[in-house]
């Protein structure tokens, strides 16, 4: 080991895209490795709340500023319906009002684009990303760690980062706790180019189904249907038969959401069961550390997945940043981050619990919570009520480009609230 600051990444989604211009921004030397052979449009849409939001501001300016010019921002006037299946109005969320009192608004975006905005900002700071190759495995002392890859290769370096998933391998290598817990639900995902709904964002609750809706771009709607179902049911569907059986069940919904439905194109269509795992408190093993997904996938109730990836990534540049020894920069990391995503992974499977209204009873529980509540989720306000300390990244302001003789990268195409709370910050 050359004993040089460097870093591999395992995983190049958005965990591991966003951790490689934090680190990179960080002054590190990083090499993204990533499974997929390209980086492709997949997925439908997904909300960067205000904690999101403060993590790619801090990770860079134009970062935050792409994320705010590709995604949609909620208006500070701007609510949320939250209805039943014939379209009767529960209540009117405010969710521009969270936006008024953090200073920093909610974002939807399409998945594929803050992947290319995360993809492109890690590139810029002078990370590696090596596509079409996995990491298999990894052995350690105390110089460092060697990464073994799918092509035969390996990687030397001082930390090796774990953001490959919820199936992760070097979680597996890591750990050894076996498979993630599925939730009893499935999700459905698509997305419409100018809808009759734009730009409306709403909720649709039906009996053991509910449909989340938000605009995403200029033109964009995004979805995405959770259906209580035996796992394994709608993944083996396939697109075009999950979003014909989706259409068929939902006949009798209100009519806009069902045309919604059935104006979603086949290719734009993901079906996902959902998961999550019981939270740990171990997320290191030296100079190896899991982040994002590998380290608490969490049920989308509280669309905090994204989010709390990107504060991992600015959370572990910080350690990094300020700690010489890998080992405790890495533990430190760990300390700061493992009480705030224990609570929301288990915060997340309450409500996703809550939200499916799985039986008659508890639909009508969930619909009359929303009704008398005026919100989807009481907890909300807590959980995005985050930023990171100053100078987490150490990214200039105006994000410069480095340029340094590192390889070129393949282009083929914490409590709920650690840091700073923001309202306390302006008080």
């Amino acid at each position: 080991m050359t004993g040089a600051r460097t870093v591999v990444i395992a995983g190049g989604g958005i965990g591991g895209l966003a951790a490689a211009a934090a680190l990179a921004h960080s002054g590190l030397a990083v090499t993204v490795v990533e499974r997929a052979s390209r980086i492709e449009d997949v997925g439908a849409g997904l909300m960067l709340y205000q904690n999101g939001i403060a993590a790619a501001d801090a990770i860079s300016t134009r970062l935050g500023q792409g994320i705010r010019a590709a995604g949609h921002v909620v208006g500070s006037d701007d609510v949320r319906v939250l209805m039943d299946s014939t379209g009767q109005v529960l209540a009117r969320e405010p969710i521009g009002e969270v936006g008024r009192r953090l200073g920093l608004p909610q974002v939807p975006i399409l998945r594929t684009a803050l992947q290319n905005l995360l993809f492109r900002e890690a590139v810029a700071a002078g990370a590696e990303v090596r596509l079409g190759t996995a990491v298999e495995g990894y052995d350690q002392d105390s110089a460092g760690v060697t990464v073994s890859l799918s092509d035969g290769g390996a990687l030397d370096a001082e930390v090796l980062v774990a953001a490959d998933g919820l199936n992760s391998v070097v979680r597996a290598a890591l750990l050894g706790d076996g498979p993630p817990r599925y939730l009893g639900y499935t999700s459905v995902r698509g997305r419409v180019v100018d809808s009759a709904l734009h730009p409306m964002s709403f909720v649709v609750n039906g009996l053991g189904v509910q449909i989340f809706v938000a605009p995403a771009d200029a033109r964009t709607l995004y979805w995405t249907a959770k259906i209580t179902a035996p796992q394994g049911v709608w993944p083996a569907m396939g697109q075009a038969a999950a979003l014909s059986v989706l259409a068929d069940q939902l006949a009798d919904w209100h009519e806009p959401v069902v045309q919604m439905i059935r104006d979603t194109s086949v290719a734009d269509v993901s079906v996902t069961d959902i998961h999550d795992r019981d939270p740990i408190s171990r997320w290191v093993d030296g100079r190896v550390a899991l982040l994002g997904d590998a380290a608490h996938p969490m049920a989308p109730a509280m669309g905090q997945g994204a989010n709390t990836a990107l504060e991992d990534a600015v959370v572990l540049a910080q350690a990094l940043r300020s700690i010489a020894d890998p080992g405790e920069a890495l533990l430190r990391y760990q300390s700061l981050r493992v009480e705030r995503t224990t609570a929301i992974v288990l915060h997340s499977r309450r409500q996703g619990a809550v939200d499916q209204g799985a039986s008659r009873e508890e639909a009508e529980s969930r619909d009359s919570v929303m009704r008398s509540r005026g919100r989807k989720d009481e907890a909300t306000f807590d959980v995005v009520d985050w930023r990171p300390d100053e100078g987490s990244c150490g990214a200039e302001t105006d994000a410069q480009d480095r340029t340094d003789s590192r390889p070129q990268t393949d282009t083929r195409d914490v409590a709920l609230a650690h840091g700073t709370r923001l309202g306390e910050a302006r008080s």
